[in-house]
């Protein structure tokens, strides 16, 4: 029974650490230590399931729990797996544990009180020769383990968005673009540090007008560069992304007044023109994006997708508009796009029918806002 018990807790903390658990624990080393050290996801499994299992020896060496109170030795060690799992980063980019920096002295301290308890117990329980498979002693404390290893998987950080954001900050730090925008590439999860990220890995391949709306997206055009509140890095540097657009300023901007700023003052860089572009375009701006995409593109030669969806879009919205667009494609894409909305009068269903069909499209992110469904309703009528 004590056997099982060990193998059982060594497994599942390896693989939930390994697995599960690395990206987190790397990201918050690097925010506990202030970028100076580096979390190796092998080396980490392995001490930290060989720490925890030390302290189990300890605590059972304390208690003699060898019955059917067994597994509860087992209970620090996974008390405490479950905290240090529990990183999640505040708003000002610093570490938080959440309610466990209270929950963890409170649930210790109920331990020990049950722990005394149980030894009496114990002393006056019989176990029935031998313990096997089939004795109860044997369910009891793995029924006991796996409610435990439930307790973990809950109470640790499971979120999505943070997940996500690790791992497209762990790819960006080893120059894997690709590998930073597979991360949540699947998922319908919104978030705008995630919005920087993936923007960010799409213009170091010269893809941002090219793909930025086959992604989930939020926030606008002030989720495109780092803000230190709602757009924020756990490990890749603020100047990183900065100084790929232009000139790296410590006072804060909004991102289409830095753009414009790194303009004025002749210091933007390539990519400062397709941010500054599809800054616009997150902001469904399309009068100063037609204005601007004039000035460094070639509208006569083919362009970036989402760029010919968006002059598309703006040709069928404006009455008078200030360059007509034509390209036959785009043209028989964006009648197929009406026809569709036509189909399904319930707002749910058009929305859903739409994401299914043109969820990779500037079309589809310019229909989301309500005022923007108001416009593109004149059109079909």
């Amino acid at each position: 029974m004590k056997s099982t018990c060990a193998i059982l807790f060594l497994t599942f903390t390896f693989v939930y650490l390994y697995f599960y658990q690395a990206d987190i624990l790397a990201a918050g080393q690097h925010v506990l230590s202030g970028g100076q050290t580096h979390y190796d996801r092998t080396i980490g499994a392995v001490l930290i399931t060989a720490l925890l299992y030390l302290l189990q020896l300890v605590v059972y060496g304390l208690t003699h729990l060898s019955k059917q109170a067994h597994t509860l030795t087992y209970f620090p060690s996974l008390l405490l797996l479950t905290f240090v799992t529990a990183f999640n980063p505040d708003r000002q980019g610093h570490s938080s544990f959440g309610i466990w920096a209270f929950a963890l002295p409170v649930s210790l301290m109920l331990y020990v009180a049950s722990v005394f308890w149980l030894r009496k117990y114990e002393s006056y329980a019989k176990v029935v020769s031998p313990v096997d498979v089939h004795s109860p002693v044997m369910w009891t404390n793995l029924l006991c383990m796996s409610l435990m290893f439930v307790m973990v998987g809950s109470f640790s950080n499971h979120s999505d968005k943070l997940y996500y954001r690790v791992q497209a900050e762990q790819c960006l730090l080893k120059g894997d673009y690709d590998g930073a925008l597979a991360a949540g590439a699947t998922s319908l999860v919104e978030d705008s540090s995630l919005t920087m990220l993936r923007a960010f890995a799409l213009s170091r391949k010269g893809q941002l007008g090219e793909r930025l709306f086959e992604y989930p997206l939020t926030g606008g055009a002030e989720s495109l560069l780092p803000n230190g509140r709602s757009v924020r890095l756990l490990m890749l540097q603020e100047k990183t992304v900065y100084q790929h657009i232009g000139i790296w300023t410590k006072q804060r901007m909004e991102p289409i007044h830095y753009l414009l700023f790194n303009f004025r003052h002749h210091a933007a860089k390539r990519p400062a023109v397709d941010y500054l572009l599809c800054a616009y375009l997150l902001d469904r701006d399309l009068d100063r994006f037609v204005q601007t995409v004039q000035q460094y593109y070639d509208l006569e030669k083919p362009l970036p997708k989402h760029y010919e969806e968006a002059l598309t879009l703006y040709t069928h919205l404006r009455s008078n508009p200030a360059v007509e667009y034509h390209r036959s494609v785009t043209e028989t894409d964006f009648q197929d796009f009406q026809d569709l909305l036509r189909r399904y009068p319930d707002k749910m269903e058009r929305n859903n029918a739409a994401r299914d069909t043109y969820g990779n499209t500037y079309w589809y992110y310019y229909l989301t806002a309500s005022k923007a469904r108001t416009q593109l309703q004149s059109i079909e009528n």
